[in-house]
């Protein structure tokens, strides 16, 4: 299990109780995400990829998928500390605006909210930096 995950597997920083986008996942959401995924654009994605800023850059694993969007997320310290623990598939879930990090067996190991706007970075001192 990834460290800072609440009960439903979202990816949150401590202090952080927002559900909006690009913050924590609320169960509703989570519930979405596992009933109805929609399509599922498996993507590279490393600690390397998030900025300081929160915004992520995302990369199709195949060509196929063409250009993904840009996102950000609320706690990028966060998103970078548990990518750089993962060792199984990231999924882009663009119905649901989420990251699905998934190990062995298909199991989620974790989910982050994103937005498409960027946003003020929680539990960060001088949030604006890049």
């Amino acid at each position: 299990m990834l460290r800072h995950l609440t009960e439903n597997g979202s990816v949150r920083s401590d202090g952080c109780d927002r559900y909006a986008a690009g913050h924590q996942v609320h169960w509703i959401h989570a519930k979405k995400c596992r009933q109805e995924p929609g399509q599922a654009v498996e993507i590279l994605l490393t600690a390397g990829d998030v900025s300081d800023g929160g915004w992520v850059e995302l990369r199709a694993a195949f060509d196929y998928a063409g250009d993904l969007p840009p996102v950000w997320t609320h706690a990028p310290d966060v998103l970078r500390e548990a990518l750089s623990g993962h060792r199984g598939r990231v999924y882009w879930l663009p119905r649901w605006h989420a990251l699905k990090l998934v190990v062995g067996d298909s199991r989620v190991a974790g989910l982050v909210n994103v937005a498409f706007e960027g946003g003020e970075l929680c539990g960060v001192s001088g949030s604006g930096r890049e």
